[in-house]
């Protein structure tokens, strides 16, 4: 059964990333993203939603659509990683 990294983030937002943030950790372009929008291949109001001028996507569309758990994995452990830092146990 394939683990699902979502599960491990924890919280009721863990799921929701900027399209800032999504871009970055998928190393891709924010209108990468934009033009996924307009294609349909991230559905608003089930993959994304626009708040204001702010689109939010979830991590599960991302990976559906941009492939692999790897770079939302690397992403969560250098989250832990800088949280554990922050605390001075690092």
């Amino acid at each position: 059964m394939e683990t699902n990294m979502l599960d491990m983030a924890g919280g009721p937002f863990a799921k929701l990333l900027s399209f800032a943030e999504a871009a970055e950790i998928w190393n891709k372009d924010q209108s990468t993203l934009r033009r996924a929008v307009i294609d349909g291949r991230l559905k608003p109001g089930k993959d994304c939603r626009k708040f204001g001028k702010q689109w939010v996507v979830t991590a599960d569309a991302m990976h559906r659509e941009f492939g692999g758990w790897e770079p939302w994995s690397k992403y969560l452990t250098d989250l832990r990683k800088a949280r554990i830092a922050e605390q001075g146990y690092y």
